[in-house]
């Protein structure tokens, strides 16, 4: 029985390691936890890294009948002189001083005679490996949806302030009005709700159509003359649902690929068209 259950950890701890690494080596400096939280990939490396070497310090002394080192009073206090503290790191610093502590955790744990690999242990270690990066996790999320508000309300705002005439071109010259981007991002959302609705189904979201370019040109097409009244109710009600599809995703059901996936017909597709009008 001790056995499944530490397969069992150490599957769902290798998949929720996976997805932190894969999600925030895309965007070292992009503030996961939202746009006003001055808090990044490293920050969140250090802090699992910190915590971590604590976890495998107190384990190793309770092993060993060894003082462990001194108890935590207040994390929240412990927490912010960790962060001031890792301020001087880089990205790969931090990140490497987190899976050094995560592998040394790790290895300490297996390296304990079957005796001791007790249903306690794990769910402490569970606790460690699992818990905290999942608590992260959703804290992550959150920011995201903070992120995403911020910019929907940007790129509202300057769409709104001017209802006809260019706003950008494209890489072929074509104009761009507020209609057609209204247009063009409620497409996107549109054809990616059941993308990722199939991909939270079965772990796999299935490929588009068509070329990005060529369904581009199909709706930019099928949309020329739509009033902007119209494109702007569109998009309104397909940012809704999409945005209220991510946030019923539950936390162990994320992926990174998710997060590419709405991230990417998001709020980056909205910071891409305010860059595209020179707007950062």
């Amino acid at each position: 029985m001790a056995d499944e259950i530490f397969e069992a950890l150490w599957h769902d701890a290798e998949a929720r390691w996976a997805r932190l690494t894969e999600v925030l080596d895309w965007g070292p400096d992009y503030r996961i936890r939202g746009a006003e939280v001055e808090w990044v990939a490293r920050d969140e490396y250090a802090h699992f890294a910190h915590w971590l070497e604590y976890a495998c310090a107190h384990a190793r002394a309770r092993f060993e009948g060894t003082a462990p080192p001194a108890t935590v009073a207040d994390e929240d206090e412990q927490n912010a002189l960790w962060a001031a503290e890792d301020r001087a790191l880089t990205h790969e610093q931090a990140r490497e001083r987190c899976a050094s502590a995560r592998q040394a955790y790790i290895d300490l744990i297996n390296g304990l005679p079957a005796e001791r690999r007790t249903e306690r242990v794990a769910a402490v270690v569970r606790g460690g490996l699992v818990g905290h990066f999942d608590t992260h996790w959703s804290y992550m999320v959150a920011g995201m949806a903070a992120d995403e508000s911020s910019k929907w309300e940007h790129v509202t705002r300057v769409l709104d302030a001017q209802p006809t005439g260019m706003l950008h071109t494209g890489d072929d010259g074509r104009v761009w009005t507020a209609a057609d981007i209204y247009a063009h991002l409620e497409r996107w959302m549109v054809v990616n709700l059941p993308r990722a609705e199939a991909g939270l189904a079965t772990g796999v979201v299935p490929e588009l159509p068509d070329s990005t370019e060529a369904l581009n040109d199909l709706w930019l097409a099928e949309d020329a003359g739509v009033s902007f009244t119209h494109a702007r109710r569109r998009a309104f009600v397909a940012r809704d649902a999409f945005m209220a599809q991510m946030r019923a995703i539950p936390v162990e059901a994320w992926t990174a690929r998710l997060v590419s996936l709405y991230g990417g017909n998001a709020w980056g597709h909205y910071h891409e068209h305010l860059k595209y009008m020179g707007i950062e």
